[in-house]
């Protein structure tokens, strides 16, 4: 199995919000994702995709843990999900209880329709989600002294997934 990688260096944030992406590393989800219709989990003071957070007062398109999420199953073409990266974050630099990675997860691949891709943002590279293939990791190097961050792109396997693969091989 071939996995693509990638290293990008993108230096500033592109804001004062605690944890806030890179500089420019919001517009390229859609890219990673292949769409604009995703979910977009602890947003935080992002704009992209349709945006969820449990704080009110960073306007998300809907105000839900990312536990629980208040979707159907397969509604949107992709996911996008940034952590909190461990207990102290969540509790320290967000104010917010650690999330259960077995739970957020597990909603992130109920919601993203079969073949959407799912990226997920971390301190370290993501295993494989159940009932998802790996696809790509991409290293974002921040500024001097800063730890690098981690995008795991996976896809979302089901019936529209196989399909696509088994034409993407020609069969």
């Amino acid at each position: 199995m071939t996995i693509k990688t990638e290293i990008w260096y993108l230096p500033r944030p592109s804001s004062y919000y605690p944890g806030s992406y890179p500089l420019h590393f919001e517009g390229r989800i859609k890219k990673l994702l292949n769409t604009t219709n995703y979910i977009h989990l602890f947003s935080g003071s992002c704009k992209s995709g349709h945006t969820v957070d449990i704080k009110e007062e960073l306007k998300p398109d809907t105000i839900a843990n990312a536990e629980k999420l208040p979707f159907n199953d397969n509604t949107f073409e992709g996911g996008f999900a940034d952590p909190p990266y461990n207990k102290i974050f969540a509790e320290t630099l967000y104010k917010c209880d650690y999330p259960k990675w077995s739970n957020w997860t597990r909603e992130l691949v109920r919601v993203v329709k079969p073949g959407g891709r799912i990226g997920i943002m971390q301190n370290y590279i993501v295993s494989r989600l159940k009932g998802c293939k790996l696809l790509k990791i991409v290293v974002v190097l921040g500024r001097i002294k800063h730890y690098p961050r981690i995008v795991t792109i996976q896809q979302k396997e089901g019936k529209l997934f196989s399909i696509l693969d088994k034409f993407m091989k020609g069969e």
